[in-house]
């Protein structure tokens, strides 16, 4: 009993082993600390893989209904989901999104808020979600333990459509900008190549202008050239653009039997922001002859025509508020336009040529000609209505060749789209809203002024680009 009760004191006393209870506190700690490390890890992985899922749904639905003629809103948001089931498969994730997560809308850049409208095609947003409400949620590896089982972890993403500056005034090349003397270039105007630009002597550039290319060192310009071209050096961007109209038009087949049909579709998805709400007519076709055309109607869907457009009573063969077909079984055969032509639009095999008064107003002419002058005019071409930059009345030639307006041409809120080189001359103020996209080069001689409409160009043929934006 004695020993026992001396024992007791000693026992008290003795410190050896007392890490041991210390230690399983340090291990619990430990544990919970390598738990929240290692689970809020993974939620933040899983995050980023919705996310990734929620920027690709968002930026397909938008691209769909863009992209896409006759998408429906339906439409867009089906493809966006089936995309969305392939990154994120419900086998492993469950369902994520579905297509009431999507939506379409507008995008207010200033208060970075998004507004939704289902008839909107600027912007869509998608979000994404596990959460244990759709039986989904991110499972805990250790902090189960601590009771704590799943995390709820969602992602939303917002993209937009725009526009590049340049493609809605200025001179775009996917080659050579080439530009001679003697020029001026006012506050907005933009020349752009994803190659080079070539410049001469005493060309103006007032502040506000842009030049760019994807390398600066590749600019050309004569010996003293930053000296002989004032406001040149503050204009220079680096920059290069994916120039969607030429790469759409590069589609379209040179073969009248599927090519016709293939620039209409193009039209069509470039043009859907109203610019052929005024083409409610039926379609006709004009055959071109040499000799004096057959009879025809004003009902006639398919007529003869001189090189002129005339039919045999010397009327024009065109039909206004209508797409008009026009065929040559040569490719030699040029077609005249020696009057102002409104509200119409023209796909054709044919070589075009403005003669003395051509112009057209309100109205676009497609060719499937590939020669370097599938399109040219006289001295006083005009494309456009001039009317100092008023709403409406613009004009757009589009391409599968080149154009060669050498002797002069007026652009007044006009559109030049051409796979080829477009090569021109203007003289004074003769080009007043102007957009030249080449997907070869762009060629201007000297004494012209390109001034910035910014109005009157709401009829310019576009194909969105797509930008994240939340």
């Amino acid at each position: 009993m004695k020993n026992f009760s001396q024992r007791v004191p000693t026992f008290l006393r003795d410190r050896e082993g007392g890490i041991t209870g210390g230690g399983l506190i340090f291990v619990i700690v430990f544990l919970m600390v390598g738990g929240l490390a290692v689970d809020v890890s993974n939620a933040i992985t899983q995050r980023t893989h919705l996310q990734l899922t929620a920027d690709a749904t968002a930026h397909s639905a938008l691209y769909v209904r863009n992209l896409e003629l006759g998408a429906t809103e339906d439409d867009a948001k089906t493809a966006a989901v089936a995309l969305a089931k392939e990154n994120m498969p419900e086998s492993l994730y469950g369902n994520v999104l579905d297509a009431d997560d999507i939506e379409f809308g507008v995008w207010d850049a200033a208060t970075r808020t998004f507004s939704p409208d289902p008839d909107s095609r600027t912007a869509a947003r998608a979000v994404a979600r596990r959460s244990g409400g759709g039986g989904n949620e991110v499972a805990t590896y250790l902090l189960k333990f601590a009771g704590f089982t799943s995390w709820d972890v969602s992602a939303d993403s917002v993209f937009e459509t725009y526009e590049p500056p340049c493609l809605r005034e200025g001179f775009v090349a996917e080659n050579m900008v080439d530009i001679q003397s003697n020029n001026s270039y006012f506050k907005g105007f933009c020349l752009h190549s994803n190659d080079v630009v070539s410049l001469n002597s005493n060309n103006f550039f007032e502040s506000g202008t842009v030049v760019s290319m994807p390398d600066l060192s590749s600019l050309e310009l004569p010996q003293s050239g930053y000296d002989t071209n004032e406001g040149l050096a503050e204009a220079l961007r680096y920059g290069a653009m994916q120039i969607r109209l030429i790469n759409a038009l590069s589609e379209v087949s040179t073969v009248w039997s599927s090519g016709k049909d293939d620039m209409w579709e193009f039209i069509q998805l470039a043009a859907r922001n109203g610019q052929l709400d005024d083409i409610t007519k039926a379609k006709r076709t004009l055959n071109i002859v040499n000799g004096k055309p057959s009879n025809s109607t004003a009902s006639s869907d398919t007529v003869e025509a001189t090189k002129d457009l005339l039919d045999r009573n010397g009327n024009s063969g065109l039909r206004q508020n209508a797409v008009n077909y026009v065929y040559c079984s040569s490719s030699s055969t040029q077609v005249s336009i020696k009057t102002v032509l409104t509200n119409v639009v023209i796909i054709t095999n044919c070589q075009i040529q403005f003669g003395s008064g051509g112009a057209i107003e309100d109205g676009i002419i497609a060719t499937l000609h590939t020669s370097l002058s599938s399109i040219g005019g006289s001295a006083d071409a005009r494309i456009g209505r001039n009317d100092d930059c008023a709403v409406g009345g613009g004009a757009q030639l589009v391409s599968l060749g080149g154009m060669n307006f050498a002797s002069g041409v007026s652009i007044q809120g006009g559109q030049l789209i051409a796979l080829k080189e477009i090569a021109f001359a203007a003289n004074g103020d003769g080009l007043k809203g102007t957009s030249i996209i080449s997907g070869d080069t762009v060629s201007g001689t000297s004494n012209m002024e390109m001034g910035l409409c910014g109005t009157g160009m709401e009829d310019n043929l576009t194909l969105p680009y797509f930008r994240l934006v939340q």
